[in-house]
């Protein structure tokens, strides 16, 4: 085997490494071959001296050797891209099933019944708005049964001014939790996803 030949099928058998790796490890070969020429000593003694690229193939790469597609077809070896690309491929679908599981018993242990428990806040809050009703009341009470009293008046006229805060509570309450939801529920689709969160 002369050098081209010994270049050409390491190059080949190199394929899956890192691109700036690979190329580093031929120039070291290419070295060897410039100082075995200038001692004067043949291209196949040299190539013979360094060793079959598919054993330095194999000692270089460790365990992203495949000895099946280098030793088959040397040509059709996954690049170092390809390879990446595959595992990225494979560990994410791994990823997103236990990701889905992991969000799953996070949202029914926990997300849920806190949710339903902020959501039941804002009702209580949202029916005690209804306060401002009293004196509505007041004035059936007064019209239909002919029934009036001075502390009653007064008594709906306070509940009606409590009424109104429970309603100005309950605006800001529902834009709070409304935007706490919104933003788990976006989370969540973030991270089946896999966007950096």
């Amino acid at each position: 085997m002369n050098r081209q030949q010994f270049m050409q099928a390491m190059e080949i058998h190199l394929r899956p490494m890192d691109p700036l790796e690979r190329a580093e490890l031929l120039a070291d070969y290419e070295q060897h071959f410039e100082m075995g020429l200038r001692e004067g000593r043949l291209e196949e003694e040299i190539a013979q001296e360094l060793g079959h690229p598919i054993e330095i193939a194999k000692e270089a790469l460790g365990d992203r050797y495949d000895a099946h597609t280098p030793g088959s077809d040397p040509f059709y070896a996954p690049t170092f891209e390809e390879m990446r690309s595959q595992q990225k491929k494979g560990n994410r679908a791994a990823r997103n099933f236990f990701t889905a599981i992991g969000l799953f018993f996070l949202n029914i242990i926990l997300a849920i019944p806190l949710g339903l428990t902020l959501w039941s806040v804002w009702l209580t809050i949202a029916s005690l708005s209804l306060l401002v009703l009293a004196p509505v009341a007041a004035a059936v009470d007064f019209l239909y049964l002919g029934h009036f009293e001075y502390s009653e008046l007064f008594v709906s006229i306070g509940v009606f001014g409590i009424g109104i805060l429970f309603a100005i509570a309950t605006t800001s309450v529902f834009k709070s939790f409304k935007s706490i939801t919104l933003q788990y529920i976006r989370w969540n689709q973030k991270t089946m996803k896999g966007d950096d969160v």
